[in-house]
C-alpha cells in the first residue's frame, strides 16, 4: 500500500463506521502523503526492524511501514478506528494491531505492548524503532520511557505538538528548557526535522506541530552512572523553577537534606549553588547526578 488515503477517503471511512474524530484523544489524522513518506524515510527501516507505531488510527502510516519493516506493532486505543485499520490491513502478515493505551499508568509502557515488541524483536534479531504520528497527550511520557528503556529503540521518528518538540531540543537558559529535554538530551541526540502547519492534519489542530528524530546514544547513556538518580536530580532541579538550585533540590529531597547541604554538593560538582536549575547544561546536570549516585550510602 503505497498511497495513503486522502482526507475525503478518511472522512468516508469514519462516516461509514458511524465515527468522528475524538479531540479528547488527540485524534488529528496526518493527511499529507509526502510527510508520511518523510517519516518512514527518516526511520531508515530495514527488513529486520521491529517498528512500534502509536496512534495507528485507520492505518494510514501503517500501510507505508509494512513493506519496509520486518514487523509492525501498531497500537490504537480507539476500538472503532482499530477495526477500520484491521479491515484495511487484513492482508498483512507482518502486523500486530493492539487495541490498547500504550501507557499503562501515564508513565509506564503497557506490558502487552512491551511483550509484543520483544517477541517480534527476538524473532527478527534486529532493532526496534518508533515511527508514529503521536497522540499529543502520550508523547512526552512515552518518549521519556522509550529513551530510558534497556535497550532503547535505535531511532524514534514522530510528529508531535510543536511546543513538545521545542522542549525536547531546548538549550539551557531558554523558557522551553526543562525535565523532558534534559532527560532526552542526556541519553540521545534529538533534532526537529520539520515544522508542520495545522493544514496537514484533519481535523486541523489549533497549534503547529513538528517532525522529530531522536537517536539514543550508547556513549551518552554510558556517561550516566544511575538513571534513577538522574531522573530524581532533574525533577529536583526543575520542581521549583523560580528557586535557586540548592533550595529546589532541598525541597524535593525525601531525606530532608538542607539547602546548605545541597549547596555544598553543587559546589563539589563544580556548579554554582546560587544558580537556577535551568542555567545548568545537560552535561553539568549529568555530572551532578553522577556525583550523587557515587556518594556513600549509610
Amino acid at each position: 500500500m503505497t498511497h495513503p488515503p486522502t482526507q475525503s477517503e478518511i472522512k468516508a471511512m469514519l462516516a461509514g463506521a458511524g465515527l468522528r474524530p475524538d479531540r479528547r484523544r488527540g485524534q488529528h489524522f496526518l493527511i499529507d502523503g509526502n510527510l508520511m513518506r518523510m517519516l518512514v524515510e527518516a526511520a531508515h527501516l530495514a527488513p529486520r526492524d521491529t517498528v512500534l507505531e502509536v496512534g495507528a488510527g485507520v492505518g494510514n502510516l501503517t500501510g507505508l511501514l509494512l513493506p519496509e519493516a520486518g514487523h509492525v506493532v501498531a497500537v490504537e486505543v480507539d476500538p472503532g478506528l482499530a477495526a477500520i485499520a484491521r479491515d484495511r490491513l487484513a492482508h498483512a502478515a507482518n502486523l500486530d494491531l493492539l487495541v490498547a493505551d500504550v501507557l499503562a499508568d501515564k508513565h509506564r509502557v503497557a506490558p502487552a505492548v512491551l511483550e509484543a515488541i520483544e517477541r517480534r524483536r527476538a524473532e527478527l534479531g534486529g532493532p526496534v524503532k518508533l515511527v508514529a504520528n503521536l497522540p499529543y497527550q502520550a508523547a512526552t511520557p512515552l518518549v521519556a520511557e522509550l529513551v530510558r528503556a534497556d535497550p532503547p529503540p535505535e531511532r524514534l521518528v514522530f510528529t508531535v505538538q510543536k511546543e513538545v518538540a521545542d522542549r525536547l531540543v531546548a538549550a539551557p537558559g531558554t523558557p522551553d528548557y526543562g525535565p523532558a529535554g534534559v532527560l532526552v538530551q542526556a541519553l540521545a541526540r534529538a533534532e526537529v526535522v520539520r515544522r508542520l502547519a495545522p493544514s496537514v492534519f484533519w481535523p486541523r489542530p489549533r497549534v503547529w506541530s513538528a517532525m522529530v528524530c531522536v537517536r539514543p546514544s550508547a556513549a551518552r547513556r554510558g556517561r550516566v552512572a544511575d538513571l534513577a538518580v538522574l531522573r530524581r536530580t532533574i525533577d529536583g532541579l526543575f520542581g521549583h523553577r523560580r528557586k535557586v538550585a540548592a533550595r529546589s533540590l532541598a525541597l524535593a529531597d525525601p531525606c530532608g537534606a538542607s539547602p546548605g547541604t545541597w549547596a555544598r554538593r553543587l559546589a563539589a560538582a563544580g556548579l554554582d549553588p546560587g544558580a537556577r536549575g535551568e542555567a545548568y547544561s545537560v552535561e553539568e546536570i549529568v555530572r551532578l547526578a553522577n556525583a550523587i549516585a557515587r556518594e556513600p550510602r549509610g
